[in-house]
């Protein structure tokens, strides 16, 4: 991948990994949850399933895509001790994996890493166990990734199953085995360590450090919150020497703690070395800051960052800060040794996390290659202890994210919501610094730690000691191959030890795909590991890329889109570089290139993925000469006239397809030849007419435009005359404007449409209103054209009819044998002409007595229905009325014709209904009350919650406005309608409450409810009541009493509900009695007990033995014992009343 081993090892990304729910303050299934968050580089599958075999589930991840498992509540260790509850993750291509453990304001989460990163030797670090809650314990869990696992734990305090601090405990654990420890003291200097087993080997094992719940910082004598956590250890030999920490985005302060494997170990902060006095325990310093930090050891070290809890200030007094969200998180932070090019994180938005952010440390050089999401991103800051460092704090949102260099970085991703936090390392490299395997490249002399299928590799082993004996597996299906007295081919130094390298003897090639090769070594010192060691390679080998070329455009000028199609399913592209054979280049993607000129171009496009495998393809790209648009356009230009476009584009290269025109008024015209066409333009003024052309090859013109000047073309309206042959002439009415209204500047030209006109009177005219004698009847087509002052002309025609002079005038009346006065009557109009139409009609309804009342309408007002409606006044007397009607018809100015006719109106009855108003809903129905005159008939009432009768029923009507409508038909047929509206008030609806009991002396409260307007309460009898007006009163009775609560709105409705209030009497017990049979005092009395619902009693003898139990004392206890009476004596009683009075003992005598 690079010429530095170090660049990428054992990372985050894998596809085996093992993890497990620890403890938390709140068990699952009572709060808290466990989710796994899955993604990938890649399309994959894979399974996770519980050690036990009692959960599994197949998932399916999609390329850059996030899917999250939720992890069922067997799978939670809740104690101390071994359990078989490791959960396994498995996969077909890597994937990263994220842990959370949450509950609401109890959150935490860590990278999990993959089996392959894991090691042997751990430190558990964890902090100070302090919790706003109590039984809250600082945790770790040791995870076996095999059968037959030794492991060895110091615990750095005493553990909750009574394990000392500081004495080592073995434990033999099988894959998927876990041991949990908890402590209410700080378990940091814990040591978890995989021993040899019976076949000699120390086996890998998965160690996670954090609390079920934690207070962080300046927590002293105040209210704090708090948090769990949760993160997996990385192994001793990933540790480095070099750290740069940066602050938490928007918190007020962080916490640091550096960890000692070596007690020699010598810290510095910024430059500046830390006392040994200083350190906090033998194994760590703390150190408390809100500025970036760099710190160095000659030793290898481990620091973890802490999120401090929400709210508190770094000062003695831990002063309030309410702006500060957030809340206690553990980081392990990856030192510069250990770096990564490329990450992918998950920013969950679990629980309740609303700001979302990373730390990014990266060399100042290579800050510029920097991108997230494959965006660059450029706001870093030069760290002031290392300017070749700088940092950043990329906000996020919540989902999936990459980040990506050319250069190595470490990154950290962390989120914060009110008294929630998560935090853990964006991505890890976890190599052992000191003994690992590395492909060499023989022709470069570069180290790489991934391999291409195209390359013959050596195999360089790295050791700090010198071996005799290396057995080499190389999982390439051929048998091992051991070499003793192997040669040293070069020798280092690092943490003040001398690093020997051996190389496998000859070149090796292997075929696409992951491999795992061991080398067995013998160690010359022998530790709790045994006299050998494995070291592990695990590496991919990918073809050289399938590097393809699209793209798109190909003119001078334009924008070229080229496409990067290389297959990237086996591998991720690191880097491209693309020569546009004009002497430019490119490293995105998918460039965009403008070819100034045309002409040929050969374009290479060179793919390295991220195994640095590399292949290079060309094509040529052939860059086409522009066409070049023109058009004319006829002046001049008004509106609402076809104005004629005509192209004049050329094309030299190639023949033009495509002409899209923008005609500047909001129209785009898109046409497939040049032929010329028309527009209309509606508005005036000055409009951008724009050409561009696109040619057979997609070459594009430059656009070109012209300023159309749009003049305004007249609005040319008349109106026509209503004439009969008879008129003296056709009167035409000139109503034509100009954009400004006016008329000035205007000439006109008329046109009747008459072929019969001549010399005296001819069929045209420029005058503006002009008139004209037409001499036959028939229907004339009339054009008047008008022409502006700058040359706009615009013409409107209009169909006219010349009348005949002989109308016909007649009408008929709907259903005039009962015609009321209640009732419009309709004339139905019957009136014609010889030729043309009926241009006016004039109507007296009452002519004899009215002559001078008349209703007139022209033609443009007649109904197409030709009924007309006159409604007469309402009467009831007399019987019946004669009306004289009256009617003119015109079909034209002096041609017109009458017809008279008397019609009958019969009287109408006429009824009101007396005004109701308003009513309250729960009111009893009424009778409707209605108001006639004296004709004789009957009436019908209809509408919501009224009876034909008129009961009308507001329960049923419901709240709101109700129509109510009454019909009364006369005997002579004539009817009257009458309505009436009831508005139908809410009652109030009230529950006194269920009936309740009270001790003798005591008071309750009457528990009532109501909904409604406004309410006002009253309670009677207000006896015993603190409060007669409150709906809910305290009531101490003396005596059983029934209440009645009434609620009355602000409507004046009142509705009334009653409660019973049982009074329960101080018990009378009796002290003795004679159960003789005499019938005198054969029982024992107590009264009033039987009003206490659910009683017990229960009596026993002077030996303790119950004699006596009754639930309810409906039969008071006689005396006997199993129907065998009791000798006389002294017996014990114990009454429960239950209701609210307590236990009540004492003794009663029997006497016989």
């Amino acid at each position: 991948m690079c010429s530095s081993i170090f660049a990428q090892g054992a990372t985050n990304q894998g596809k085996d990994f093992w993890t497990a729910y620890m403890a938390h303050d709140l068990p699952a299934g009572e709060g808290s949850n466990m989710v796994v968050y899955i993604t990938s580089d890649f399309d994959t599958k894979g399974n996770i399933s519980l050690a036990d075999g009692s959960y599994s589930y197949d998932f399916n991840v999609t390329r850059g895509k996030l899917i999250e498992i939720k992890i069922p509540v067997d799978a939670y260790v809740k104690a101390s001790g071994k359990y078989l509850k490791g959960l396994h993750i498995t996969s077909q291509k890597k994937i990263a994996v994220f842990g959370h453990i949450y509950a609401q304001n109890v959150s935490g989460a860590t990278l999990i890493l993959p089996v392959n990163a894991l090691g042997k030797n751990y430190y558990s670090i964890n902090y100070f166990q302090a919790s706003n809650k109590k039984n809250t314990f600082s945790t770790f869990m040791v995870i076996a990734t095999e059968d037959k696992t030794t492991v060895d734990i110091t615990p750095g305090n005493k553990l909750k199953d009574g394990h000392p601090a500081g004495e080592t405990f073995r434990l033999l654990l099988n894959k998927g085995e876990l041991y949990q420890g908890l402590s209410d003291q700080d378990l940091t200097g814990t040591t978890i360590k995989s021993i040899s087993t019976t076949d000699g080997e120390c086996k890998k094992i998965a160690v996670y450090s954090g609390s079920t719940r934690i207070g962080i910082g300046c927590i002293g004598n105040v209210d704090y919150s708090s948090d769990n956590l949760f993160q997996q250890v990385y192994p001793t030999s990933s540790w480095g020497k070099t750290y740069l920490t940066v602050p938490l985005k928007g918190r007020d302060y962080d916490i640091f703690r550096v960890v000692i494997d070596d007690v020699d170990t010598e810290i510095k902060i910024n430059g500046q070395s830390v006392d040994k006095a200083e350190f906090w325990s033998p194994k760590f310093y703390e150190f408390w800051t809100s500025k970036p930090s760099l710190v160095t050891a000659n030793k290898p070290i481990q620091v973890v960052q802490y999120a401090v809890t929400q709210g508190r200030t770094n000062t003695d007094e831990c002063e309030i800060d309410k702006s500060d969200i957030g809340d206690p998180e553990m980081i392990y932070l990856t030192p510069l040794e250990q770096t990564l090019d490329h990450v992918i994180l998950n920013s969950t938005g679990n629980f309740a996390i609303f700001k979302h952010f990373a730390n990014v440390i990266i060399k100042t050089t290579a800050k510029g290659s920097f991108r997230v999401d494959g965006k660059p991103y450029t706001d870093f800051t030069l760290l002031d202890a290392d300017k070749t460092y700088s940092y950043a704090q990329v906000p996020l949102t919540s989902g999936v994210h990459t980040m990506s260099a050319d250069g190595g970085f470490n990154a950290i991703a962390y989120g914060f919501g009110q008294h929630e936090s998560y935090g853990y390392a964006a991505g890890a490299n976890l190599a052992n610094l000191n003994q690992n395997i590395v492909f060499k490249d023989p022709g470069t002399g570069t180290l790489h730690l991934n391999g291409c299928s195209s390359i013959n590799y050596k195999l360089q082993l790295t050791l700090p000691y010198q071996t005799n004996s290396i057995k080499w597996r190389l999982d390439n299906g051929s048998d091992p191959v051991t070499i003793n007295n192997p040669v040293i081919t070069s020798t280092s130094e690092r943490d003040g030890l001398t690093l020997y390298t051996y190389e496998y003897p000859t070149l090796i090639n292997y075929t696409a795909g992951d491999y795992s090769v061991t080398a067995t070594v013998l160690n010359p010192v022998a530790d709790e590991c045994g006299s050998t060691t494995d070291v592990d390679f695990d590496f991919s080998v990918t073809d050289v890329p399938k590097t393809k070329i699209a793209y798109n455009g190909a003119c001078e000028g334009d924008s070229t889109y080229f496409i990067d199609s290389t297959d990237v399913s086996s591998a991720l592209i690191k880097s491209r570089v693309w020569d546009f054979g004009d002497g430019t280049t490119s490293t995105l993607a998918n460039p965009v290139h403008k070819y100034q000129s045309n002409g040929k171009y050969t374009v290479v496009l060179t793919v390295t993925n991220a195994n640095e495998c590399t292949s290079s393809t060309q094509t040529d790209v052939v860059i086409a000469k522009k066409p070049m648009a023109s058009f004319t356009v006829d002046a001049p230009v008004c509106t609402k006239k076809s104005t004629i476009f005509t192209d004049k584009s050329v094309a030299s290269d190639a023949p033009i397809t495509t002409w899209i025109w923008n005609m500047g008024d909001s129209t785009m015209i898109t046409r497939y030849d040049n032929k010329p066409f028309t527009h209309v333009f509606k508005k005036t003024g000055a409009d951008t007419v724009s050409l561009t052309v696109l040619t057979q090859s997609g070459c594009s013109s430059e656009t070109f435009s012209q300023i159309i000047q749009i003049l305004p073309a007249p609005d040319v309206k008349f109106r026509t005359p209503d004439v009969c042959l008879s008129d003296a002439f056709a009167q035409f009415s000139n109503e034509t404007t100009t954009e400004d209204g006016t008329t000035d500047a205007l000439t006109y030209s008329w046109n009747f449409g008459d072929s019969k006109a001549g010399v005296g009177n001819p069929n045209t005219s420029t005058e503006k209103n002009p008139k004209h004698k037409y001499t036959s009847i028939g229907e004339y087509l009339v054009t008047l054209t008008a022409t502006s002052s700058n040359g706009c002309q615009y013409s409107v025609s209009q169909s006219f009819k010349v009348n005949g002079d002989k109308p016909l005038a007649g009408f008929e009346l709907e259903n005039k044998n009962a015609l009321c006065s209640s009732n419009p009557v309709v004339f139905k109009d019957a009136s014609s002409v010889n030729f043309g139409d009926i241009t006016r009609i004039v109507w007296y309804y009452d002519y004899k007595n009215n002559p001078q009342d008349k209703e007139e309408f022209t033609r443009g007002e007649m109904p197409k229905s030709r009924k007309y409606m006159h409604a007469y006044s309402v009467f009831s007397s007399p019987a019946s009325k004669v009306y004289s009607v009256h009617m003119e018809a015109y079909s034209g100015q002096t041609c017109f014709a009458i017809a008279d006719q008397d019609i009958e109106v019969l009287a109408s009855p006429n009824v009101n209904i007396l005004q109701v108003g308003t009513i309250c809903q729960n009111a009893k129905p009424i009778q409707l009350v209605v108001q006639q005159t004296s004709l004789p008939g009957t009436g019908t009432f209809s509408g919501k919650g009224v009876s034909q009768s008129g009961v009308f029923d507001p329960a049923i009507a419901g709240v709101g406005t109700t129509t109510i409508k009454y019909r009364f038909i006369s005997t002579n047929g004539c009817d009257f309608n009458a309505t009436q509206d009831i508005v139908v008030l809410q009652s109030p609806v009230v529950n006194a409450g269920d009936d309740v009991m009270v001790l003798e002396g005591g008071s309750v409260l009457l528990k009532a409810t109501a909904a409604g307007k406004n309410l006002i309460y009253k309670w009677s009898p207000s006896f015993g009541l603190d409060n007669d007006s409150s709906l809910n009163p305290m009531v101490t009775a003396t005596e059983d009493k029934v209440y009645t609560l009434t609620a009355t709105s602000s409507d004046g409705c009142s509705t009334e509900d009653q409660v019973k209030v049982t009074v329960l009497k101080n018990l009378n017990i009796s002290n003795t009695f004679t159960p003789n049979g005499d019938g005198i005092n054969d029982t024992w009395k107590i009264k009033y007990l039987e009003t206490y619902p659910g009683n017990t009693v229960n009596v026993y003898n002077r030996y303790g033995e119950k004699v006596y139990s009754s639930v309810g004392y409906g039969i008071p206890w006689d005396g006997t014992r199993n129907g065998t009476n009791l000798p006389a004596g002294t017996y014990y009683y114990i009454i429960d009343p239950k209701n609210g009075r307590g236990l009540i003992s004492g003794n009663v005598t029997i006497i016989r």
